[in-house]
């Protein structure tokens, strides 16, 4: 019996040391888990502060690429503005001082122009009142369309086919001019106070284009200019002088093949084919005319004028004082006077204030696209440790340049994006995309 207790004891004690360790070994695993638990949370927190720090470094980094890439896109673009105040509707020649010294440059609708002697030469549809046209100028070359245009002309001569017009010039001064198919005019003289200028005394220049023909002579007194435009009848000149002393100047011609002449409603009549008449006048318009054409004569202020007829042919003299510089017209048209009585005040220019436009250039871009991406970081204070990369998207989400020069590993990678405007050369903004990655 005392056996049989003892052994219930020991089986009792063993049992105990049994749970005991049991314990041990799940308060062991309990310990265990709880420190790798721990040690995980502990990891977790110190990675996530890290990540923001992570984070600001970068977006530093990036907004120094943000800003390289637009100091070195960033351009300029003036566009100035040209108002023509018009008397007129339709298409009409124009030919506008321009006192800039602008050499490359542009319409920003990039109209065919031409620029000669201070001028800008070009044809447009006005609208009746204020007509707003703008020029720009930049960096970048500016190439004209390619126009067709119904000039034909030479150092001796220009002809417009669609008007049946041409003019003969001799030592770039007018000579003769036909239209419809007959000679209209001829023996063309200027004089001043009383005495010829003398072709042989000047010096001549031709520039022709395929939008217009200027004929340029330069006498010791002045200098005459006159420009025929692509697509239209009409001679328009200048006299430029430099002289300070008042003079007068006389323009002098005979005009053949027309049958009435009209100055005003007051003064106006045949063109006798047999007897010679003589009128003389006050005004600024003459015109010459048969039944299916005519030749219109415009001065810039009150002129003294004087005709003769006789023989189907008139002799006209206009007698008007010589400014700085003085304009004056030489229209060939259809029909009567009544077609052209609205161009003795056609219009006025002027320009406005030139505006300085900025923006990001294409052009631009696509060097920074193709440049060394070390030179890159040098030139933008980026780590050689870390690495970026852009992308330009159009206002589509189409593609225009992706610089990326490496492909980043598995890493944590950050991106911003800003709006930018690409600006072209003829002053027109366009809304882009761009993403910057950095690693």
């Amino acid at each position: 019996m005392t056996m049989a207790i003892e052994k219930k004891r020991h089986t009792k004690r063993h049992t105990r040391w049994l749970a005991s360790k049991k314990a041990i070994a799940i308060d062991l695993d309990w310990i265990i888990s709880l420190g790798l638990f721990l040690i995980y949370i502990g990891v977790f927190f110190i990675a996530i502060r890290q990540l923001p720090a992570q984070q600001s470094v970068t977006d530093a980094l990036l907004e120094n690429v943000a800003d390289g890439i637009d100091k070195s896109t960033k351009w300029h673009v003036q566009r100035l503005p040209l108002i023509v105040f018009s008397n007129l509707s339709g298409t009409e020649p124009l030919i506008v001082g321009f006192p800039y010294s602008w050499e490359n440059f542009s319409f920003t609708d990039n109209m065919s122009f031409d620029s000669k002697d201070g001028k800008l030469i070009f044809v447009r549809t006005l609208n009746r009142g204020r007509n707003t046209l703008e020029l720009v100028t930049s960096a970048e070359n500016y190439t004209l369309s390619l126009s067709s245009f119904d000039l034909t002309a030479t150092g001796q001569g220009a002809s417009v086919n669609s008007q049946r017009f041409s003019a003969k010039f001799q030592d770039s001064m007018l000579a003769s001019a036909s239209h419809f198919d007959k000679e209209r005019l001829s023996d063309f003289n200027i004089s001043i106070e009383g005495l010829a200028l003398r072709p042989e005394t000047a010096t001549t220049e031709a520039n022709v284009t395929a939008l217009s023909a200027r004929y340029r002579t330069e006498f010791p007194q002045l200098s005459h200019t006159s420009f025929v435009v692509a697509g239209f009848s009409r001679m328009l000149n200048y006299i430029n002088t430099d002289a300070k002393e008042p003079h007068n100047i006389v323009i002098s011609a005979m005009l053949r093949n027309y049958t009435s002449f009209f100055i005003n409603n007051a003064v106006s009549g045949a063109i006798n084919s047999s007897a010679q008449a003589c009128t003389a006048s006050i005004g600024r318009y003459i015109d010459f005319y048969d039944d299916i054409s005519g030749v219109t004569f415009i001065v810039p202020e009150e002129t003294n004028i004087s005709l003769c007829t006789g023989n189907s042919t008139a002799r006209l003299s206009l007698d008007f004082p010589m400014k700085n510089e003085t304009t004056y017209g030489i229209l060939f048209h259809s029909g009567d006077f009544n077609s052209t009585l609205k161009y003795v005040s056609p219009y006025r220019a002027a320009f406005g204030i030139a505006e300085n436009i900025t923006g990001i250039s294409k052009a631009l871009y696509r060097k920074v696209n193709e440049s060394d991406y070390q030179a890159l970081k040098g030139a933008w204070d980026f780590p050689n440790s870390k690495d970026f990369a852009f992308t330009l998207y159009d206002a589509d989400g189409n593609m225009v340049f992706n610089y990326q020069p490496k492909i980043p590993g598995v890493t944590n990678v950050f991106a911003r994006e800003k709006d930018v405007f690409i600006l072209d050369k003829h002053g027109l903004k366009s809304r882009h995309k761009l993403r910057i990655k950095g690693w």
